[in-house]
């Protein structure tokens, strides 16, 4: 999702903001089960503003049970549940609850099947208040679009809706009325015309896929088809829909939208998902990280910085959300902070240091410093984004973002550049590999152990200052006579770790200027600085301080 969420979300009660969450603590009827597959097959009708759908779910089981349940928005019906085994079934307050006449034992493989319907919840607000949005085109035609990643999948179809299980692969039928398309995730595998002036598109994925990510985008759709050559060595294909009206100023925006995707494979590797496409689809509403098919609504426009943000945001997000996921909302900031800090290193490869400074200043400003960025107890995905007096901050975007950033200083370009890297991909098995086995699951310890590895050095207390708590070191830098004394003050709570972050000081003015790097042992030092010189303490921005 994009960080201007919180300019938008800011405005929502609170009690819209709780309804309808992802994640959090799973209930034992939801962790004794982990899913492989889905299959959907779904008939939407835009007239009716309506869908009637039979989900299909394989799971491994992995505790003994005779009950599961599946999330399933109370907007919409469970007619029926079958399956081997299946000798019941309740649908109330937002849950399927499937019961078995036998106990499931562990190791064991289940499948059940959910035919449900209904009028499903109508998007308020999308993408940041979520469900299906019925917008028509200039000329009238339904234009069709699901966004649910702060409510979850449950919204339009049946699932365990959890961050940490990922189906291995999906395979979606969606049936509309002809004259349109339906651009979804995957790879298209066929078109059946069912007569009566209906088609069924028949997409594919065979990759694990977040429930979030799973979506429809149907409109009158013009497929506009190029490639580019990936890192990997694939041919990558790459498909705009884009509605009639839009057709010449989406083959002119692709070129652009095309190097965003070779920035991102220079800077993390392949494009984690070139086996299946890298898809775009117009959107009636900004935008959305779907795999493979990212919902794009900013109408073609660039920002102040000369290029589509907008696409940029979300397709960083093939990398880091759907290629590297959090398996709990509380390392959301993995997802958005990484996002918008690619952001910041593709306005530094155009307008360099300066550009990136600008970045930086706006990055800065709106920050709540509230609550951590990345909390150790499991969160939902209200929560991440919600206090709970229902105050929103943007944190994880914008805060994670400067995170990164004085991580990077800390560490130095070289090692921090291949911490990236090496988090995207651990090793050449994961960057070669395009059958799924190339996505994880990871949480903040792990990039912390990523980032450790290439620094050479524990960054621990790097960490627990700028992720595990909310406040903002201070620096104090003073002067006496010919030195210059400086000292980091930790919040105090934090007791008496140390916190040796290097200090950038710029020594001199004009063309005699030098900035040095002073290492802080201790969290502290003296470094001399002659009584005609004047110093200035990190000009360039690189340290997150108050």
């Amino acid at each position: 999702m994009q960080p201007v969420l919180a300019l938008l979300l800011l405005a929502l009660p609170l009690q819209d903001a709780k309804l309808n969450a992802s994640g959090g603590e799973l209930i034992p009827e939801q962790a004794c089960f982990d899913v492989k597959h889905y299959a959907l097959e779904l008939a939407v009708d835009p007239d009716a503003r309506s869908i009637d759908g039979m989900l299909w779910m394989r799971a491994g089981v992995l505790a003994d049970t005779n009950r599961i349940a599946l999330d399933l928005d109370p907007h919409l019906t469970a007619h029926e549940v079958s399956g081997e085994g299946v000798a019941g079934f309740e649908h109330a307050d937002g849950r399927v609850m499937v019961d078995f006449a036998e106990p499931l034992s562990a190791g064991a493989e289940l499948q059940v099947g959910v035919k449900y319907g209904g009028q499903p919840r109508v998007a308020p607000r999308p993408p940041w208040d979520g469900g299906l949005t019925w917008a028509k085109t200039a000329d009238g035609r339904p234009w069709i679009a699901t966004s649910c990643q702060g409510e979850g999948a449950d919204l339009w179809w049946p699932c365990k809706d959890h961050p940490s299980d990922k189906p291995e692969s999906m395979e979606l039928s969606i049936t509309v009325p002809k004259g349109l398309v339906c651009a979804s995730n995957g790879v298209l595998d066929s078109i059946e015309d069912e007569g009566d002036g209906l088609l069924t598109y028949n997409w594919k994925v065979s990759s694990p896929i977040s429930n979030y990510a799973v979506a429809l985008n149907i409109a009158p759709y013009v497929a506009i088809e190029d490639s580019w050559e990936s890192v990997g060595g694939e041919t990558v294909p790459v498909v705009f829909y884009a509605l009639p009206e839009s057709v010449e100023k989406a083959r002119e925006r692709l070129p652009e939208l095309i190097d965003h995707m070779r920035f991102f494979e220079e800077l993390l590797g392949p494009y984690p998902f070139r086996a299946e496409k890298y898809g775009i689809a117009e959107t009636p509403h900004l935008g959305m990280e779907h795999q493979t098919i990212i919902a794009y609504g900013y109408k073609f426009q660039h920002n102040a910085f000369g290029y589509d943000w907008l696409h940029h945001h979300e397709a960083a997000h093939e990398w880091w959300a759907n290629l590297v996921t959090c398996s709990d909302w509380k390392d959301m900031w993995i997802h958005e902070g990484f996002g918008t800090y690619m952001q910041a290193l593709y306005v530094e490869r155009l307008h360099g240091k300066k550009g990136l400074r600008r970045e930086l200043v706006n990055s800065r400003r709106g920050m709540g410093n509230r609550r951590p960025v990345a909390p150790r107890e499991t969160k939902d995905s209200k929560e991440i984004y919600f206090d709970r007096n229902g105050v929103f901050d943007n944190d994880i975007y914008m805060k994670g973002s400067l995170i990164l950033h004085t991580l990077r200083w800390e560490m130095g370009d070289e090692a921090f550049f291949r911490a990236l890297k090496r988090f995207a991909y651990p090793d050449a098995a994961h960057r070669n590999a395009t059958d799924g086995s190339q996505v994880r699951l990871v949480d903040t310890e792990d990039f912390r152990a990523v980032a450790e590895a290439e620094a050479g050095r524990d960054l621990g207390w790097f960490f627990e200052v700028y992720l595990r708590q909310p406040k903002l070191p201070v620096l104090h830098a003073e002067r006496d006579g010919e030195t210059v004394a400086l000292r980091w003050e930790l919040p105090e709570a934090l007791g008496d770790l140390e916190f040796p972050l290097a200090v950038p000081l710029r020594v001199g003015d004009g063309d005699d200027a030098v900035t040095v790097r002073v290492e802080m042992p201790g969290g502290a030092t003296r470094y001399r600085v002659p009584a005609d010189r004047d110093f200035r303490v990190d000009p360039d921005l690189w340290l997150l301080r108050k």
